[in-house]
């Protein structure tokens, strides 16, 4: 029951009497970032206000459903995802803040906190990879990256633990054969890697598909240690310049 005692009222239902719209209507505008309360932006619904405080409705403002946002993070190394399915959204909160959003995002998607909500991890990381983690609010983005007959390929950066054996080149010809010899799962053929050396102690991988912690079990399988792992791409989207911790909005015309 509502509180009789309580002066303020939702601000939903404020903008509603003073808009004359429906509630729905006032809440589209509210999540949108197009209302302010005393000249402060205000994106709850929720939001109580007080009858002397001035509501008001952006001229630029348009009533219609938000689209669902893709982000792109570059996750420091031991940075650990919850167990979840839905990132919760302190975490989001804390990771997309606006402070470290790149410089370079030209996706034009005005940054709005109910892109921090209902947001599924998409292919997560380990905690002790880095590299692009995506996120996405898309149910269509999510089977994509999951679709498991067409699986994307993740490019990976394997940098391992110095060896003085690796300066042989047949060594290192071993180790480039290792990583692309074929891989079984519950008894299903995985497709196969490709590998090159970037330099001396730095490998890429390019894997159609990706099981937890199948890199470093070719790793080990060729006799390496890893020092670090990053991914690098996934399918057609990569970091692109993002540096650790900072994060983009995946452009209307982009696809993995």
């Amino acid at each position: 029951m509502p509180d009789v005692n309580d002066p303020t009222q939702r601000l939903a239902k404020r903008l509603a009497t003073e808009l004359g719209c429906s509630r729905r209507d006032a809440e589209l505008y509210i999540a949108g970032g197009w209302v302010r309360v005393d000249g402060a932006l205000v994106e709850e619904p929720m939001a109580r206000v007080h009858a002397a405080q001035a509501v008001a409705l952006d001229a630029k403002a348009r009533c219609e459903p938000l689209p669902p946002v893709t982000v792109v993070w570059h996750k420091p190394a031991g940075e650990a995802l919850p167990d979840v399915p839905l990132l919760p959204d302190d975490l989001a909160a804390a990771w997309f803040d606006a402070g470290r959003r790149s410089p370079a995002d030209r996706s034009g998607v005005r940054g709005l906190k109910v892109h921090r909500h209902r947001l599924f991890a998409l292919a997560p990381l380990d905690a002790q990879a880095s590299g692009l983690q995506a996120f996405t609010q898309n149910p269509g983005v999510q089977r994509r990256v999951d679709d498991r007959a067409t699986p994307l390929e993740h490019e990976w950066l394997v940098q391992v633990q110095d060896d003085a054996a690796l300066d042989a080149p047949e060594r290192r010809a071993a180790v480039l054969q290792s990583l692309t010899q074929p891989l079984f799962f519950e008894g299903q053929r995985l497709p196969d890697a490709r590998a090159s050396w970037q330099s001396e102690r730095r490998l890429r991988l390019a894997i159609k598909g990706s099981l937890p912690g199948q890199v470093a079990f070719l790793a080990e399988r060729a006799g390496l240690q890893l020092a670090a792992l990053r991914r690098q791409r996934l399918g057609r989207i990569g970091l692109d310049g993002l540096q650790a911790g900072q994060w983009r909005y995946l452009g209307a015309l982009e696809r993995f």
